[in-house]
């Protein structure tokens, strides 16, 4: 399992550094500070998880360059899907705000899943770094001797 391209996974780390750290956070003021009158989620909230489910499509992205299939099927399995059948079929019931929140905690769980094997694929690609120049300073004492 190699790294094709460290840059672009370094900046995935970034954006999911981004998404664990702040949309949560943010969702959980917005929904008790503008709770709304009606059965709708306040407009702050919807705002917050649009912002983060900005961020999919450069995950997909980056998944594909990888070639990171299992990622990327569970990114529809658990994420995309549910978010389209509980917008669709649950939207008019009592509770719907708080089913729509589901796909974005779910979404938050990827997100924090997905950023720790992507700080474990940097790791395995800068030890590899390391033992490659290892490698090649021990046959280079090797010649010298």
């Amino acid at each position: 399992m190699t790294i094709k391209n460290i840059e672009l996974i370094k900046k995935l780390k970034q954006t999911l550094d981004l998404e664990v750290t702040y949309p949560p956070v943010l969702i959980a003021v917005s929904f008790f500070i503008f709770q709304s009158v009606d059965n709708s989620l306040p407009v702050p909230t919807i705002l917050i998880i649009a912002a983060a489910k900005m961020a999919i499509p450069f995950i997909v992205y980056v998944l594909i360059k990888e070639n990171k299939i299992g990622w990327i099927f569970s990114l529809l399995v658990f994420i995309v899907i549910p978010s389209v059948i509980i917008y669709f079929i649950i939207r008019e019931s009592i509770f719907s705000k708080y089913f729509l929140l589901i796909p974005f905690l779910i979404f938050f769980f990827y997100c924090l899943l997905l950023n720790n094997s992507v700080r474990d694929w940097l790791a395995e690609a800068q030890a590899r770094e390391e033992r490659e120049e290892m490698k090649s300073e021990s046959a280079k004492l090797k010649l010298d001797e």
